[in-house]
């Protein structure tokens, strides 16, 4: 039965250059060529569409399956349908091949690649939800989505250490790419393309490691160390390679740090290139600049990541930049000599959404000469926030930065973010610490203060790590530059706004590190509602890691006190003389 089923498939392949799985695929196939061929015959459902690839969803035969077609026109692409590889085929050996050793996968019915189409069809996972999107409901289902993680946990690292070891490696793995049966008991992985999977007669060990680092580098902000712990045991076992728990780690560990400074050095060439999500602009007058047409992120509190913005409507808003500080509902935050901050509703297409527009003044005029040789401040600001949000560090989204230039010399520059609604730190503090709450809310008891504080204080610990980890630096970290976004019910997010005092360096030095926390001290110190055990929980916060075991805060806490009280004296000096030169006759 099987010769039969082949010698149809070879026929096929010879008349109409398609190759069929099996001569089941051949039977439910045979008779809509057509439609696989050119999607806009059949009654298909654009499900995703970039520049590579389209994704079609559609029914044949009473049977719910996905067509993806290839399109790619980079000259490597073209090169290789030309040598015969193809990404089609590659998904339709692999899908036969692991479901065959006993990895699930999507099954593949057919593929073709011939005459500049290249096509694969498979059947649909029905009661299947992505992996991320079903980690992120089960952390909030409580302990029983808890048990249910760490089932999963063992099923994935049996999953990918059978992957491994049949000796298929898949270089785009993250949680996307895997699903989720919904309907069984346990929970039952499913892997999905397979376009970007290679074979070898046995992995290595750094392979293994450097494709299990990827998946780290996805999961890393939303497991904890015990997962890890839990996956890896798992993995060796399945993977049957031997090694010890401690050495698979830091092998992984190592990898995924080399990982992650690629992907994210990918990521921050985008933000100013021409793609999905950002465009550059060129306006009448001079001006140039870079907007936003859609969001992949979602920042505490963000109303714009369910929006899609055109480069049209960017230009016809943007055409005119000082009608943007103009006209009714333009409410002045900030006129100072370092920047103009005003605060309006802009109507960009079919979305209106709320900004604050930031243009920044030159106080010094030696500056003139340094802006010529680096990007201005609303430059600087957008592409330093989309790279925070890249990094899962929440931030007011920027929509624009604009900036005029003569030559080299910087005339003027503007950035626009959305505002964020959300109560500076200080203000949520008092309100929600306090017996009033915020109109609308039930004040709430002794212990959920407490739990409160506790979750707000050890939030700005992990966010000043997080900044400090990825190499930013932050020389204005205070209170008026935090925002709390708090839903009663879930977890209080923090939320960085103002990105002028935000760099990037290539050290993190001890010295930067006890400043940042110096700085976010002194703000907690002026805070009245915060106490000594809250500054100490936000230290704890800034220290603890998975796995760091008891950590000897005391050394860190003299310093901090230390530097604190140095710095305060400071800020007094500071405003005395402000004061005194304000009494001063001209």
């Amino acid at each position: 039965m099987n010769d039969v089923n082949s010698k149809k498939s070879s026929n096929v392949n010879l008349q109409g250059k398609v190759i069929f799985a099996d001569g089941a695929a051949e039977t439910l196939l045979s008779g809509e060529i057509a439609k696989l061929n050119d999607p806009s015959i059949g009654e298909w459902e654009l499900v995703k569409r970039n520049a590579s690839r389209s994704v079609y969803r559609g029914t044949i035969g009473e049977r719910e399956v996905y067509l993806k077609h290839y399109h790619s026109r980079s000259w490597i692409h073209r090169l290789r349908r030309v040598i015969g590889i193809s990404d089609a085929m590659r998904e339709l050996r692999f899908s036969r091949y692991l479901n065959t050793s006993g990895v699930r996968t999507l099954r593949v019915l057919a593929g073709r690649c011939d005459s500049g189409v290249e096509w694969m069809v498979s059947l649909a996972a029905t009661n299947t939800i992505a992996l991320n999107k079903w980690h992120m409901q089960q952390l909030q289902a409580g302990p029983t989505g808890m048990k249910k993680i760490r089932q999963c946990t063992v099923t994935l690292g049996k999953l990918l250490g059978k992957m491994h070891k049949v000796g298929v490696a898949h270089w785009d793995l993250h949680a996307g790419n895997l699903l989720v049966r919904t309907n069984s008991e346990k929970p039952q992985l499913i892997l999905t393309d397979l376009h970007r999977a290679r074979q070898r007669r046995k992995l290595s060990r750094t392979s293994m490691a450097g494709n299990l680092a990827q998946f780290l580098h996805d999961r890393l902000d939303t497991t904890t160390n015990t997962d890890r712990m839990r996956f890896l045991r798992s993995y060796i076992a399945a993977v049957d390679i031997g090694g010890t728990l401690r050495g698979w780690m830091y092998l992984i560990e190592l990898r995924a740090r080399l990982h992650r400074k690629r992907q994210f050095a990918k990521l921050d060439r985008r933000i100013v290139g021409k793609n999905k999500y950002f465009t550059p602009l060129k306006l009448k007058g001079g001006w140039r600049g870079h907007v936003v047409l859609a969001s992949k992120r979602k920042p505490a509190g963000s109303k714009v990541t369910d929006m899609i913005f055109a480069k049209a409507d960017w230009e016809k808003i943007l055409a005119d930049p000082e009608s943007l500080f103009k006209g009714d509902g333009v409410q002045v935050v900030k006129d100072s000599g370092s920047s103009l901050v005003v605060k309006r509703t802009l109507n960009v297409g079919a979305n209106a959404v709320d900004v604050y527009i930031k243009r920044a003044r030159r106080k010094r005029a030696w500056k003139i000469f340094v802006d010529m040789f680096r990007n201005s401040r609303a430059l600087q600001a957008f592409r330093l926030g989309h790279a925070l949000l890249c990094r899962r560090i929440s931030t007011a989204t920027p929509l624009a930065a604009l900036e005029l230039r003569r030559g080299p010399l910087l005339v003027d520059n503007i950035l626009i973010t959305e505002a964020v609604e959300a109560p500076q730190l200080h203000d949520f503090m008092q309100a929600w610490l306090g017996d009033t709450p915020p109109a609308g809310n039930v004040a709430l008891s002794t212990s959920q203060q407490k739990q409160l504080a506790l979750e707000v204080l050890w939030q700005l610990g992990k966010m000043l790590q997080q900044l400090h980890d990825n190499h930013f630096a932050h020389r204005d970290l205070k209170a008026t530059n935090i925002c709390v976004h708090w839903e009663p019910g879930k977890r209080p997010e923090i939320v960085l706004i103002d990105l002028d005092g935000v760099a990037r360096v290539r050290f993190m030095t001890t010295k930067r590190k006890c400043a940042g926390l110096m700085r976010l001290n002194v703000s907690l110190l002026q805070c009245q509602v915060v106490t000594h055990a809250g500054r100490l929980r936000m230290l704890m916060g800034y220290l603890r890691r998975p796995g760091c075991g008891r950590i000897n805060f005391k050394p860190y806490w003299r310093m901090l006190e230390t530097w604190s009280a140095r710095k305060l004296n400071q800020q007094i000096r500071s405003r005395r003389r402000r004061q005194k030169a304000k009494r001063r006759p001209a």
